[in-house]
């Protein structure tokens, strides 16, 4: 696999993770736990729409422009924003252990989101020495 596919698969597998992440961290309303924001008002708030787009849909972005853009900025701007991933993907692995260290099935999927960052943040790096 050359290393702008491997680029595109790691951003999807990440963002498909954080789908199941939503998912599982919603299965708890089936067993009866409450998961309603004290301050909520029925109303999405529009911090939660950016977070979600800077999340979800811009790493989607990147996935797709990797097969078609070879630009020195766009490589640097897609390292840059992979390592801020990585970092908030570390500290909600840290803080989800420090929580709830006895979800598994978090944890498991956390780390292994942490993992393809890491491959992802490796690969996009090799690329800008590619591409520079």
């Amino acid at each position: 696999m050359n290393t702008i596919t491997k680029i595109s698969f790691c951003w999807l597998l990440i963002v498909v993770a954080l789908a199941y992440h939503v998912q599982y961290e919603m299965s708890g309303l089936f067993f009866g736990k409450d998961i309603k924001s004290p301050e909520a008002t029925g109303e999405i708030p529009y911090g939660l729409h950016y977070f979600n787009i800077a999340v979800t849909i811009i790493p989607l972005f990147f996935a797709l422009l990797t097969a078609f853009v070879n630009d020195k900025s766009f490589v640097v701007a897609s390292l840059v924003y992979a390592i801020l991933f990585l970092l908030l993907n570390v500290f909600h692995v840290i803080t989800t252990a420090m929580e709830d260290i006895s979800n598994l099935t978090q944890m498991t999927l956390l780390t292994f989101v942490t993992v393809a960052n890491v491959l992802l943040v490796l690969s996009i790096n090799k690329w800008r020495k590619e591409v520079l």
